[in-house]
C-alpha cells in the first residue's frame, strides 16, 4: 500500500486493522490526516494516535481492568454519585474503584458515603487510599481537577483491583491525544468525514471501562468516529458522533 513505509509500526498496525474491519482500502494522508480510508465509495480522513503505555516495567505490565457492569453495581455507583455530588468542592473529582461482587449494596453505600464525606470535609488535597469496606476492596483518589471531569464522582466496579491513579493517568493520556489530534486539522480536507484511531501496545482496561471514562471526560468534538484497535487487532468503537 502506498506510503506504508512512512507510518510507524503501531500506526500501520492500526490502519490495516481498521481497513480489514470495514473491508476498506486506505492510502497515506498528508499529515494531517495520517491516512484516508474509502468505505463503500466514501472517503474518510483518518488520524492515528498512539497512546503511551501506563506502566514502567515492560516485563510485568499491569493486569487489564475489567468493568463489572451489573445492575447492583450501577445502582450503588449512581446513588453514591448523587449522595456526594453537592459535597465535592469545585475543581475536585473523586475517582473510585470497587471490587466485585457487591453483597450488601445498601450497607456498602452508607459506609462509602460516610467515609468519603469525612475525607472531603477534612479538606484533604490530592490523595489515593486503599480500604476494605464490608468485604469489598475500595480504592479512591481525590483529584485537583486538571481535566474537569463532567461528573464530581466517577466510579468503576471491577472484578480485579486496579489503582485509580493508573486509570487516571491513562484517561489523561487519552484526553490529551484526542485533543492534540482535534487541533491538528488540514483545511483542504475540512469537508471530509473525520475518524480517529487509537492504538497502544497495552491498553490498561477493557473497552467498557474506556467508554465509561470517555463519557465522563470533557472531550473535544470533531470526529465522526473514534475507534480503538486492541492488541489482537480487534477494532472497537469508543465513540460515534
Amino acid at each position: 500500500m502506498s506510503g506504508m513505509e512512512e507510518l510507524g509500526k503501531a500506526e500501520r498496525f492500526a490502519i490495516e486493522a481498521v481497513a480489514r474491519h470495514f473491508s476498506a482500502i486506505w492510502q497515506r494522508g498528508e499529515d494531517p490526516p495520517d491516512a484516508c480510508v474509502t468505505v463503500a465509495g466514501r472517503q474518510m480522513a483518518v488520524d492515528i494516535a498512539v497512546i503511551a503505555p501506563q506502566y514502567t516495567d515492560r516485563k510485568r505490565p499491569a493486569a487489564k481492568a475489567r468493568l463489572r457492569d451489573d445492575a447492583v453495581a450501577r445502582r450503588v455507583l449512581r446513588d453514591l454519585e448523587h449522595a456526594l455530588r453537592a459535597h465535592v468542592p469545585d475543581g475536585k473529582t473523586v475517582i473510585l474503584t470497587l471490587g466485585a461482587p457487591i453483597i450488601e449494596p445498601k450497607n456498602l453505600l452508607a459506609a462509602l458515603t460516610e467515609m468519603l464525606l469525612a475525607y472531603l470535609k477534612s479538606g484533604a488535597e490530592e490523595i489515593e487510599e486503599k480500604k476494605t469496606v464490608l468485604g469489598n476492596r475500595v480504592r479512591f483518589r481525590i483529584l485537583n481537577g486538571d481535566l474537569r471531569w463532567t461528573a464530581k464522582v466517577v466510579g468503576f466496579v471491577f472484578s480485579s483491583d486496579p489503582k485509580p491513579g493508573v486509570l487516571v493517568n491513562a484517561m489523561r493520556s487519552l484526553h490529551d491525544e484526542i485533543a492534540a489530534k482535534v487541533e491538528k486539522r488540514n483545511p483542504k480536507m475540512s469537508g471530509s468525514e473525520r475518524w480517529l484511531i487509537l492504538v497502544s501496545d497495552h491498553w490498561i482496561a477493557d473497552i467498557k471501562t474506556y467508554r465509561r471514562a470517555y463519557s465522563n471526560l470533557p472531550m473535544p468534538g470533531g470526529f465522526k468516529k473514534i475507534l480503538m484497535v486492541l492488541e489482537s487487532g480487534r477494532v472497537e468503537a469508543l465513540a460515534e458522533a
